[in-house]
Order: structure tokens, then sequence, then C-alpha cells
């Protein structure tokens, strides 16, 4: 027996004469009894064997769509802000190479960024002044701090990457540092210590 389309079969048929059949719903009583599970269900909130619809969390695969909305956000924004820091001033952009695209030039390179550098004296003295070529050999700029109960001075200092000359005033006296190799200074003309900041 072939079905024909729109002929919903023998066994549609059978299904829907029994729903036929069915008496008719009282929906005062679907209210109250909905009233009543709602209000059961308030009460327990401690999950039970019987729950029918216990909570899964969705697969991998349905927060995909949003993984990309929030990218797409936070391009958006960082875009702005780059676009409102360049009309302030703050960053300069410069085209690239294909001309499509801008770089960001504001921001300093790793290697213009000052390096953390201590210097250590070892030697009785009242005063003792660092001097190099990364603080314009200034007699006031960098003094040492003694440790207590030593005869141990140190100070830290940013300086930027490279070769530097540098040399102590210990209680005025020019004086190199022991433990790093010497060399002149082209500018200032005068014999002092080498280090090298930021190199292995």
């Amino acid at each position: 027996m072939t079905e024909r389309r729109g002929d919903p079969g023998p066994i549609v048929e059978r299904a829907l004469e029994t729903l036929r059949d069915l008496p008719a719903t009282d929906n005062e009583a679907v209210v109250r009894i909905v009233a009543a599970a709602a209000r059961t269900r308030a009460q327990d909130t401690a999950p039970n064997d019987d729950d029918l619809l216990p909570f899964t969390a969705p697969p991998r695969r349905a927060l995909w769509p949003f993984a990309v909305a929030a990218a797409a956000v936070v391009i958006a924004l960082g875009a702005g802000l780059v676009a409102r820091q360049a009309q302030s001033g703050k960053v300069a952009m410069t085209p690239a190479a294909d001309s499509t695209a801008y770089v960001t030039v504001g921001a300093p390179a790793p290697d213009a960024v000052p390096v953390p550098t201590q210097f250590v004296y070892d030697g009785p003295a009242r005063r003792v002044v660092l001097v190099g070529d990364f603080n314009n050999w200034d007699e006031q700029a960098t003094p040492l701090e003694r440790e207590p109960g030593s005869a141990l001075w140190s100070v830290t200092v940013p300086i930027q990457r490279g070769r530097h000359i540098y040399a102590f005033l210990v209680d005025s006296v020019w004086t190199v540092d022991k433990r790093a190799p010497v060399a002149s200074d082209p500018d200032f003309g005068v014999t002092g210590s080498v280090i090298l900041v930021g190199r292995p």
C-alpha cells in the first residue's frame, strides 16, 4: 500500500482517533496542578533523583559563536582606543609595508627600556658617589648608601642597554671599580670602569 503526500497513513489515523476519544481538558485543574508544582519546586532546592530536567552544560561547539563575537568586540575596542590615542598625539601611526595596515610605533622597544643596575663599592669612606656617562658625570646625582655595620656601599639605577663608562668619587677622589674592566671615556677624557648593561 503506497501513501500519497498529504495522506497521514493508518498509524497516524489510529493515533488521532485515540486522542479524539480522550476527555476534554479541565483548564482550571491544569492551572492548579502547575501552581502546586511551582510551590513545591520553590521549597525544594536540593537536587532529587526524580528531577526531570537536570542541568547539562552546553556542548563546547555551541560556545564558539560567543567566543568569535567577544573577540570581535575586543578588537573593535582596541582599534578605537588606538585611534583616539593617535588623534590625541599619544601614539604615532605609520603605514605598514603593504600600505593597507597601520603599525603602532608609540610604545618603546624592549631594548629602549632602562635596566635596573646595581653598583657596589667596598671600602672605608665618609661619602661615595657614582658618576658616569649615564648621569652626565653629575657629582650630586647618584650617592651610594652604606650597608649598616659594613664597608659596603651600593646603589641601583636604571640604565639604558649598552656599554657605559663610570667611576666612584670616594670622599671626592676619583676611583675606578676594582672588579670591572677599565677604559677611557672619549667625551670626558678620563679613565673609568666599563659596564655592559643588558648583555651577557
